[in-house]
């Protein structure tokens, strides 16, 4: 099997564009979907070879000889130590890529994404946040949210308690931190850093594109349909996603699905931090920045 690296987060600190950028080299093969999420979830009494299988059958059926790194996106790997287990299981000389960002910038963005994504319901940054103590306890938790663990924002923002632990598991050594404020200001030398990390010639890309980074939606019904479609049609769609590996044209559905996203979503940046809001962060951000800084060995205090 080829090795394995896994870009396992932070969540909208530029996953989905470096995904992007790797997924067009030619020594890699990316996994379809760009965030399984399998190995957060995949029974724990599952044996090896199994994982294997399902594993590559389901994301990378796509794979040839030419490829010579299998890779996948799931920013829930950072926050699961059992599915950093796994990933080592599946190849013991794994790597991993880690983005971080300031919490302030990053807390909010991600509020913004779980409303488009369907799994928040509360607009309103600082209630949602004001509410992570009673959806601990599973109350006030959105209809369609797909698991509660994600709106715990506080958790989600300790990047520097989830990088210490993914050293421990993994070791430091096959560990890549990019701060995103690098890959937004040289995005082309942190995409020659990644691929030096890999181990990966240059594929000549001089090209990096950007999308807006937060949208909401003009139709809710349209949007719950396109998001979280029946099962059937969610089957027909990865299918389709599958075959436009194969090919340099895209499957209709895939093309009638990516216009109607296109269609129904408008950008939407979130709002600026209220004074107090903003001052409560920074209190509960600054031991974890100071952690983070201290693992990277680089001066964060402009975070703070």
């Amino acid at each position: 099997m080829a090795s394995m690296f896994f870009l396992v987060g932070a969540p909208r600190c530029g996953t989905t564009a470096l995904s992007r950028y790797l997924r067009k080299h030619p020594a890699i093969c990316f996994s379809v979907p760009k965030e399984p999420h399998f190995l957060t979830y995949a029974p724990a009494e599952m044996p090896l070879e199994e994982l294997r299988r399902i594993y590559l059958q389901s994301f990378f059926a796509h794979r040839s000889p030419a490829h010579r790194l299998l890779g996948e996106g799931s920013v829930s790997t950072l926050y699961s130590d059992e599915a950093i287990r796994r990933a080592l299981r599946l190849d013991p000389d794994a790597r991993f890529l880690v983005m971080v960002r300031n919490p302030l910038q990053l807390l909010p963005s991600y509020h913004q994404r779980l409303l488009y994504t369907l799994d928040e319901d509360e607009r309103d940054f600082e209630k949602a946040w004001h509410l992570q103590e009673l959806r601990a306890r599973g109350e006030h938790l959105p209809r369609d949210c797909r698991d509660p663990r994600v709106l715990q924002y506080g958790e989600i923002g300790r990047l520097g308690e989830r990088v210490a632990r993914l050293f421990e598991l993994a070791g430091r050594r096959r560990c890549l931190v990019i701060v995103h404020d690098d890959f937004a200001t040289e995005t082309a030398k942190v995409y020659e850093t990644v691929l030096t990390f890999l181990g990966l010639p240059h594929d000549g890309r001089t090209s990096f594109p950007r999308r807006l980074e937060s949208r909401t939606y003009r139709s809710l019904v349209l949007h719950r349909l396109l998001y979280r479609p029946p099962a059937r049609l969610a089957k027909a769609v990865l299918r389709a996603k599958v075959k436009g590996q194969r090919s340099q044209k895209k499957p209709w559905l895939k093309r009638a699905r990516s216009r109607l996203l296109a269609w129904n979503s408008v950008p939407s940046p979130p709002r600026p931090l209220a004074p107090a809001l903003r001052e409560e962060l920074l209190r509960f951000s600054a031991p974890d920045v100071a952690r983070l800084g201290e693992l990277l060995g680089r001066d964060l205090s402009h975070w703070r």
